[in-house]
């Protein structure tokens, strides 16, 4: 910045000072790193300054009593909530909300405090008003979705809900019939923003008999869940942003075209977004349609700190500029840290790609050969590990499941990816190297 070229001129700096409620005299001190002497304070006063208005845009954890499943007032209902008695506290401040009203909501809570709950109770709401009601449940990932699915389908597709839950996204295909029975729709967002532009029928007025079909089972909509509704800032946020604002319009049109419906009811169609806690939720909870200027009703953005579980956070810094040396330099202490902090308990890694699950795997194979312990991450005898790897097909899989260490990525069958997180789950494996497909998935 000092340099003997620019010497006779003058330097301007800018900066960003914080500013506290408290205080209205500030002192700004400038000192160079690099030249003694080269020193400048400033008073600052803010006396006369008008701040802009201070919003707060958390929401506090309320000191509630945790509700009975019993609140839900239906057998059948109960039976689904019959794994624990009472609703966990966010779920327990949403419940009236979610299970009494048709505002939409927004819901920013961290990762483990039930949110999926949250989403299950608005269809719980929605299909007790509707029973021919259709809810879509938008995923980012087609993992998510097909994770949703397999436990969805279970929950309520058997006794006593006997619903029909169906999977849309570029690796299903169901026909039009399968549609109409459908009850819960689990959808990628690109999946639905296809089906859903074809609302209307055909352009030229005259439609064919697939695209009235196809209309009235888009107006049997009645709930959108979208989960990690944050990701409309990241590349895919477009076709989010398409599927809400579509699903307003077609809200706002049947509800023109049905008199039982005025103009201080709800919108047909609830729309719910489930996120981690944002910055700007009034902007979101507004684009989503709640009343974010007067009652706020449906606008929860609770802060990180109210996770359930506490999270100790550990941060090790790593030299070298280039990917590949940085992240085998990162292979060693990792191991060191799973020793110290997670011998005997499950232990998850994250990296980049498919090909470096099998490099850090096979890395923390070696570490444990020279601590003369190479099975230290296995949890089950060695002839019962080494019969399930007959049954894997991925080479690599098969030969570091044998030291309890096991690989999550797109390039797994889906049979291999089942065997893997059934032995983590089981605790028979302790060590899991995934890429980042695996964090959308509830393991």
């Amino acid at each position: 910045m000092f340099t003997k070229k620019t010497y006779p001129e003058s330097v301007k700096i800018e900066t960003y000072i914080p500013t506290f409620a408290t205080s209205s005299q500030y002192i700004v001190r400038l000192v160079s790193d690099s030249w003694v002497g080269v020193e400048l304070t400033y008073p600052v006063s803010l006396a006369q300054t008008k701040m802009p208005e201070q919003v707060v845009t958390n929401t506090d954890l309320m000191d509630l009593t945790p509700l009975p499943t019993t609140v839900l007032q239906n057998e059948k209902y109960e039976k689904l909530f019959s794994r624990i008695e009472t609703f966990n506290p966010v779920q327990t401040q949403l419940f009236h909300v979610l299970y009494h009203t048709d505002v939409p909501v927004l819901l920013g809570a961290p990762t483990g405090s039930g949110k999926t709950v949250v989403g299950e109770l608005a269809i719980l709401r929605m299909k007790r008003l509707h029973k021919n009601g259709i809810c879509i449940y938008i995923a980012p990932l087609k993992s998510l979705a097909r994770e949703r699915l397999k436990e969805w389908g279970k929950r309520f597709g058997g006794a006593p809900m006997h619903w029909n839950v169906l999977e849309l996204s570029g690796d299903t295909h169901h026909d039009q019939r399968a549609l109409e029975r459908a009850d819960i729709l689990v959808c990628t967002p690109e999946k639905w923003d296809l089906i859903s532009r074809g609302w209307r029928g055909n352009s030229d007025g005259k439609s064919s008999s697939e695209a009235n079909n196809k209309r009235s089972f888009i107006k049997r909509v009645r709930l959108l869940v979208i989960d990690e509704i944050h990701l409309l800032g990241e590349e895919r946020g477009a076709v989010l942003e398409a599927i809400v604002s579509r699903t307003r319009f077609i809200s706002r049109f049947l509800q023109q075209h049905d008199p039982r419906h005025s103009e201080n009811s709800p919108e047909m169609v609830r729309i719910v977004g489930l996120s981690t806690a944002v910055a700007n939720p009034l902007d979101l909870a507004d684009w989503i349609g709640i009343d974010t200027m007067k009652t706020r009703i449906g606008l929860y953005n609770f802060r990180p700190s109210i996770r359930p579980v506490p999270t100790t956070v550990h941060v090790q810094s790593y030299p070298g500029k280039h990917y590949c040396p940085r992240m085998a330099t990162m292979n060693k202490p990792c191991f060191a840290a799973i020793k110290q902090h997670s011998p005997d308990r499950p232990s998850l890694i994250f990296v980049a790609s498919r090909r470096q699950t099998r490099l850090t795997a096979f890395d923390l194979i070696s570490f444990a050969a020279a601590d003369e312990n190479p099975k230290i991450f296995l949890g089950c005898d060695d002839a019962y590990i080494n019969a399930i790897a007959t049954s894997i097909q991925d080479e690599a899989l098969q030969h570091t499941i044998t030291f309890g260490i096991g690989l999550h990525h797109a390039g797994l069958s889906s049979g291999d990816r089942d065997i893997v997180e059934r032995l983590y789950l089981s605790g028979e494996i302790r060590v899991l190297v995934a890429t980042a497909t695996l964090a959308w998935v509830s393991l």
